[in-house]
């Protein structure tokens, strides 16, 4: 499994991404990101850097939770993309 989460605030930004094993290790990462940005771009970058880093621990299966409804439906295709801000 990978939890991701991702805050905006006024100081900063910052994501985390925890992965837990089918043996329940759990492997905490936590991210200061260099840019200023909105929270669901935040929630897409905290979700963009847990996949990458499962693929480069070679993860062939992973269930992803996330609190951002926004991402979450997004990556289900249930809501439209309509900020351009979000495309990349």
């Amino acid at each position: 499994m990978m939890f991701f989460d991702g805050s905006a605030r006024y100081d900063g930004t910052g994501a985390g991404v925890v992965f837990v094993s089918p043996q329940r290790q759990i492997l905490p990462y936590s991210f200061v990101l260099s840019e200023r940005c909105s929270n669901n771009v935040v929630e897409y970058q905290a979700l963009i850097i847990g996949l990458q880093m499962a693929i480069e621990m070679k993860i062939t299966s992973l269930e992803i939770c996330g609190d951002s409804k926004l991402v979450i439906n997004q990556l289900l295709a249930l809501y439209e993309l309509k900020s351009n801000d979000l495309v990349p």
